[in-house]
C-alpha cells in the first residue's frame, strides 16, 4: 500500500484487502507514532528477508496474518539473542486468531460479528473502525444532505448468499423507501461485487429510476456517496460497510441475506444447543479449536440498540421515514487507543523509539 519503512516503530502486516488494512491505519494514525506497512507474500507469509527489525516496538496485524506477527516476533527475539538491537515488540491483533491461544497476543481487538470468547487482553468493539476518528467522537448529525437513497451492494460472502430473488426484493424496497422520503434512488456495488451479481442489478434496474453506479477503484464514488447520501441500504454481508454508513449519523437500513451454513457452522450451534458452549470457548482460548462469526447475533443488537432498522416488506410510509437518535457516542477508536497505551511498557518503548 505504501513504501516500506523499516525504521518506523508500529509495522502493520499488510493483507492487501483494503478494508481490513483502512481500520488498521485509522488505529496507527490514532496512536500518534511512524507507521508503515510490511508488504506480505502468498499465503499471508513473511517476506524471506525484513531488511532492519531494531526499530520495530508495534506490530499490527488483522485476521489472517496473526502467525505471521508471531513469526515476525520470534525473528525479533533470535534477532536479540544473536547480539542485535532492538526490544520485544507487541503485538495487538484485529479479528480472532484462529488456532492460537489468545495470551500470545499483547491485546485482541475482536469485531462485532466474531464469535470470540471474552478473555483477559481482549476489547471487542461495537462496529468495524470504517469511518471512526478521534476528532468526531459521536455520530454526527447528518445535516442537509442530497445524495438520497443509497444502496450498499456487496457480494456472496462466507456467511450470506446475494440471490436474484434477494437482489429483487432489495430493488423493490429502495424504491419504496425512496419514493416514502420523496428522493431519488441509486445502487454502488462493492470491490466484491461479482460479474453476475452486476448483472442482476444491471437487468432488474434497466427502465427504472433506480440508477447504478459499478465499484470502480479508480473513483471516489463510494466516500462522494457516504457524504451526500440522505439514507443508506446495506446488504447485511458487509460489517464494514454497515460501520461506514452508521457513522455518516444518517438512517441505515440492514437489508438480510440468506444465510450459508457449512458443517462447522452447524457443529458449533448443535455444541452451543447441547449447553457445551463455555467448554467450546475454553478450547478456543487456549488454540485448540477455531471459532467463527455470528452474525445474527451482531445484527439483532444493532437494532435493538437503534443504529439500524431492518429492512422488509410491509413497512408503513411512517416506518420509512425513521430517523436514529443524534448525538450517539462513539466511543470504538479511543478505547483501542487507551487500551493499546495501557499495554505494561508500551508508553516507555514508545518514547524510546520516536
Amino acid at each position: 500500500m505504501t513504501f516500506f519503512n523499516p525504521e518506523a516503530p508500529v509495522w502493520i502486516l499488510d493483507t492487501g484487502r483494503l478494508g481490513e488494512m483502512a481500520q488498521c491505519r485509522v488505529l496507527a494514525q490514532t496512536l500518534g507514532m511512524p507507521f508503515t506497512f510490511l508488504p506480505l507474500e502468498e499465503g499471508f507469509t513473511l517476506p524471506p528477508v525484513v531488511p532492519d527489525l531494531s526499530a520495530l516496538r508495534l506490530i499490527l496485524s488483522f485476521g489472517n496474518t496473526a502467525k505471521a506477527a508471531l513469526a515476525l516476533r520470534a525473528r525479533c527475539m533470535a534477532s536479540l539473542q544473536a547480539g542485535g538491537t532492538g526490544l520485544r515488540p507487541f503485538i495487538v491483533h484485529l479479528g480472532r486468531p484462529s488456532h492460537i491461544p489468545a495470551d500470545a497476543f499483547d491485546l485482541i481487538i475482536v469485531l462485532p460479528q466474531d464469535d470470540y470468547p471474552l478473555a483477559p487482553n481482549m476489547l471487542r468493539l461495537a462496529l468495524p473502525l470504517n469511518g471512526a476518528a478521534l476528532s468526531r467522537l459521536c455520530f454526527p448529525d447528518p445535516g442537509a444532505r442530497r445524495g438520497g437513497t443509497v444502496v450498499l451492494y456487496g457480494a456472496t460472502s462466507k456467511h450470506f448468499s446475494q440471490t436474484l430473488a434477494s437482489t429483487r426484493n432489495l430493488i423493490l424496497f429502495t424504491q419504496r423507501l425512496a419514493a416514502a422520503n420523496g428522493e431519488r434512488a441509486q445502487v454502488l456495488t462493492g470491490p466484491r461485487t461479482t460479474a453476475e451479481e452486476a448483472g442482476w442489478l444491471k437487468t432488474l434496474t434497466t427502465g427504472t429510476d433506480v440508477a447504478l453506479t459499478l465499484f470502480s477503484p479508480h473513483t471516489c464514488r463510494f466516500q462522494d456517496l457516504l457524504a451526500s447520501g440522505n439514507r443508506f441500504v446495506v446488504t447485511a454481508d458487509s460489517a464494514s460497510m454497515v460501520a461506514d454508513a452508521c457513522r455518516t449519523g444518517a438512517p441505515v437500513w440492514l437489508f438480510p441475506l440468506p444465510a450459508r451454513h457449512t458443517a462447522s457452522t452447524r457443529l458449533q450451534e448443535a455444541i452451543d444447543a447441547a449447553g457445551l458452549r463455555p467448554i467450546r470457548h475454553s478450547l478456543v482460548r487456549q488454540g485448540r479449536l477455531g471459532s467463527g462469526a455470528d452474525f445474527t447475533r451482531w445484527h439483532t443488537w444493532l437494532q435493538r440498540m437503534g443504529y439500524v432498522r431492518l429492512a422488509q416488506p410491509g413497512l408503513s410510509t411512517q416506518d420509512l421515514t425513521w430517523h436514529p437518535a443524534a448525538g450517539r457516542a462513539d466511543r470504538d477508536l479511543t478505547l483501542c487507543r487507551d487500551r493499546i497505551l495501557a499495554l505494561p511498557g508500551f508508553a516507555r518503548q514508545m518514547q524510546a523509539a520516536i
